[in-house]
């Protein structure tokens, strides 16, 4: 009797020791992990923090008549639809005959927000910026010194601007129109000298760019 008491208890010990060493029996009572999902289609996120591009078009005609000039477009992301846009740009020119000479030096800059109708940053965007211009005029007329010149304005203004972006790798390139309007402030004496010699207000603004991201 005690024999086969003690048989029993072998068997059973034996089972149970089987049991636990068996892992696909084995489980704590809590649910399998979950498989991971891995999206072999997955892209990573291709777009850049910044972007440089200059003005060609602008630069190009104002090199036809001896005016160097440099146009910038600086774009920092913000969002997969929105950037800060800043546009610096600088004219300077020098025209002078027998009797007359004219010193002209232009600085700008514009800093706004673009917003993309598509994620990625290209395509279709819309631009508000807020604008100021300086402006250097130094004249002189030898045979009427009177006629002389030497003035310093400010402006500030506003723009606004509709276009289309196209960006491939690290370049892109856009194409923009827009209002801007910039109102220029100087001394009474210089407002009368150059009532006739300065456009001031509103205009037209068309921008061609081509750039690198990065």
């Amino acid at each position: 009797m005690i024999k086969r008491a003690i048989l029993s208890c072998l068997v059973g010990l034996g089972i149970a020791f089987a049991d636990l060493a068996d892992p696909n029996e084995y489980t704590s009572g809590a649910g399998e992990p979950a498989t991971p999902v891995v999206n072999i289609n997955h892209v990573e996120n291709d777009e850049p923090m910044f972007a440089v591009s200059i003005h060609p078009i602008s630069m190009f005609i104002l090199s036809l008549i001896d005016v160097p000039s440099v146009f910038l477009t600086i774009e920092g992301n913000l969002g997969s639809r929105m950037s800060l846009i800043t546009r610096p740009n600088m004219v300077w020119a020098d025209f002078t005959n027998d009797d007359e000479g004219l010193d002209v030096f232009v600085f700008g800059i514009s800093e706004g927000l673009r917003a993309y109708m598509n994620e990625g940053h290209r395509g279709l965007y819309a631009d508000a910026h807020f604008v100021y211009n300086y402006v250097s005029m130094d004249y002189s007329y030898d045979r009427n010194p009177d006629k002389d010149i030497d003035a310093h304005l400010n402006g500030f203004g506003f723009a606004l601007y509709l276009g289309h972006k196209f960006r491939s790798g690290f370049f892109t390139t856009s194409f923009d129109v827009g209002y801007k309007f910039v109102k220029y402030s100087a001394s009474k004496k210089e407002k009368e000298d150059l009532e006739d010699a300065t456009a001031v207000g509103s205009s037209f603004d068309i921008n061609y760019t081509f750039g690198v991201t990065f």
